[in-house]
């Protein structure tokens, strides 16, 4: 993002991959989002506590649990309406469960988040939580 950009809204995102947060870091600066990658719950949630417009977690990460994280974001009164996005592989369909009874706002597929990344990210923050048709289809 250019130094002359505005910043639409501030998205904290946990991932314990360094690829895939870089990956979300640049592609949403370059939508015009600031963006705080964390790598673990407790640091998601002083984030959001910090004050962000959303919330993305991956729930295929390999030491992290992305579902717990929406858990205590959901728990905590400060962070308890924030627009979730949970994210990870087309396969888990138990973790995508998971993610939406833990109160994600929108879950979708690795797929269809990398390859859409600020369209989703945009219609999360615009209220919508049903997914478009392929969000979740794989």
């Amino acid at each position: 993002m250019s130094d002359t950009a505005t910043v639409t809204a501030t998205i904290a995102a946990l991932t314990d991959d360094l690829m895939v947060g870089t990956r979300i870091d640049g592609t949403l600066a370059a939508a015009g989002y600031a963006v705080q990658i964390v790598g673990d719950s407790d640091a998601l949630l002083a984030a959001a506590r910090a004050g962000v417009s959303a919330v993305v977690v991956s729930f295929g990460g390999r030491t992290g649990d992305g579902v717990a994280a929406i858990r205590a974001l959901r728990a905590n009164a400060a962070t308890a309406t924030l627009p979730i996005l949970a994210f990870g592989p087309h396969v888990d369909m138990a973790a995508r469960a998971a993610a939406r009874d833990a109160g994600a706002t929108r879950v979708t597929t690795n797929g269809a988040f990398f390859t859409r990344m600020p369209a989703i990210i945009a219609a999360l923050l615009a209220g919508e939580s049903s997914p478009a048709p392929d969000d979740e289809e794989a």
